[in-house]
């Protein structure tokens, strides 16, 4: 499979990246966009509105006029026993009617009597009702119903399918920004270590420092260095995760480019937590797709409750049919109430075993699905609210973790000044170092965790 790098891709369809000498940077907003627009899945989510629409014309094709016709004949030993030729329309209404209309012309030696025809053929307008079993609603109606149906939890399916894509891709990004920043953190730590070995091995060697603090610098260098190594491990294998979510018209898998890079975490400001007021929260949780499914689970399950009481009525069909032997090509003078074909069908089974049944269990299906609908309502409340107050509290926690940050900038900063004049320790700079460095990290996972709570809202609202 061909690969491409993401930098070219990207400046075609970006223009607002900030540089940074070489790199550019890879901002979350053009990230997200770049998964709705190309990722395969959003595409495939995106051809759901189309399967739901066909599943609406499916079902109104039960309602589509229908052409008939017909012939049969028999010839024997030079004669013709009987021709019978038969052409109808037949018109489905939503009422549970059938409007249809017919021309029938036979002929013959061996004709039975009862399907004689004028020589000019006969037509035949009229009706089909179900005055019993299907007068309210039947097989046609309820499939039309349930496409509709069906429809609406065909689109709520593909909100779920989007915002489970976006959410996903979202968490992967804020992994990438994590362990970019740790490396970035680490990078300077090594760098700094490396300078101070060395401006420690030349005061040791003019005999202002003891040779031990060169032992310990060192030692610290080569902390620093491993630290970054394990940093840039985790930063490859995350890069290779966010990659999975990079495409191209659905088709082309895209790569990172080495020096594309996500936000640093110094220009990263925490998004704001807020509590959701209880009117809001119950809004969105009667809105949510979710719930709106369990509903549609129930509409479905009420649509097969009619059937099945439906069931319970005796079939009673009603034919009846104007009939005509037009003269003079007259279709519309010849037809009289005094020409008719009329029938009539009644059944009803005795016990009616299996459609009581079938209302029973139609009716605890309903039961069952509306006892899961109270229960997803309780769920989707809590983890709507759990996800809000993490959010919340991680905003906190950031604004007085930046504070800490500095608080262990100056801490390093004063102990390395009195190290300069000769009133500390290295092994006290170290310490203030590591403390440092240490706070850096924390804030980097503060920010991660931040912007993860907040996805995770958004995840349960379907705010994607």
């Amino acid at each position: 499979m061909k690969y491409y790098t993401l930098t070219l891709f990207l400046l075609m369809i970006f223009h607002n990246y900030r540089s940074f000498g070489q790199t550019s940077e890879f901002s979350y907003v053009d990230f997200i966009q770049l998964v709705k627009s190309n990722h395969p899945l959003a595409l495939a989510a995106n051809l759901k509105e189309a399967q739901a629409d066909a599943l609406v014309q499916k079902a109104k094709g039960g309602f589509d006029p229908k052409v008939e016709g017909d012939a049969t004949q028999k010839y024997y030993d030079g004669s013709q026993y009987y021709s019978h030729l038969h052409a109808g329309l037949k018109v489905p209404t939503w009422f549970g009617l059938t409007v249809q209309g017919g021309y029938n012309l036979t002929d013959g030696t061996r004709l039975n009597p009862e399907a004689y025809t004028p020589t000019q053929g006969i037509w035949s307008v009229g009706i089909t009702a179900n005055l019993g079993n299907g007068l309210l609603i039947d097989q046609r109606r309820a499939e039309l119903q349930q496409a509709e149906i069906y429809k609406i939890s065909t689109l709520n399916e593909q909100k779920l399918m989007i915002n489970q894509l976006l959410f996903d891709a979202t968490v992967n990004y804020w992994e990438w920004f994590k362990a970019y920043n740790k490396v970035v953190v680490y990078t300077s730590a090594k760098n700094t270590a490396k300078m101070r070995f060395e401006a420690i091995r030349e005061s040791a060697m003019i005999g202002d420092l003891p040779y031990v603090d060169t032992l310990k610098a060192i030692i610290l260098f080569q902390d620093q260095s491993l630290k970054l190594e394990q940093a840039k491990l985790e930063l490859a294998n995350k890069q290779q995760q966010l990659e999975v979510f990079l495409w191209s018209d659905g088709f082309v898998p895209l790569e990172l480019d080495t020096a594309t890079h996500p936000i640093l975490y110094s220009d990263k400001s925490q998004s704001v937590g807020q509590i959701l007021p209880k009117d809001s929260l119950n809004s969105f949780v009667q809105n949510h797709p979710e719930m709106i499914q369990y509903q549609n689970k129930i509409d479905l399950a009420k649509i097969d409750f009619r059937m099945y009481k439906e069931n319970l009525k005796p079939t009673l069909q009603l034919k009846y049919n104007l009939l005509n032997a037009p003269i003079n090509q007259d279709l519309i003078g010849g037809y009289t109430i005094e020409n008719y074909a009329w029938g009539a069908h009644f059944s009803y089974p005795i016990f009616t075993r299996k459609e009581r049944a079938n209302v029973e269990l139609s009716e605890l299906k309903i039961q069952e699905a509306q006892y899961e609908l109270a229960d997803k309502s309780a769920q989707l409340n809590y983890k709507i609210q759990a996800a809000s107050n993490a959010w919340i509290s991680s905003s906190v926690q950031v604004d007085i973790y930046k504070e800490t940050v500095k608080n262990y900038e100056r801490l390093f900063q004063a102990e390395y000044d009195l190290f300069n004049v000769g009133e500390s320790s290295l092994f006290l700079v170290n310490l203030r170092d590591q403390e440092q460095i240490s706070a850096q990290i924390k804030l980097i996972e503060l920010l991660y965790e931040n912007q993860i709570y907040e996805a995770l809202v958004n995840y349960q609202l379907v705010r994607f």
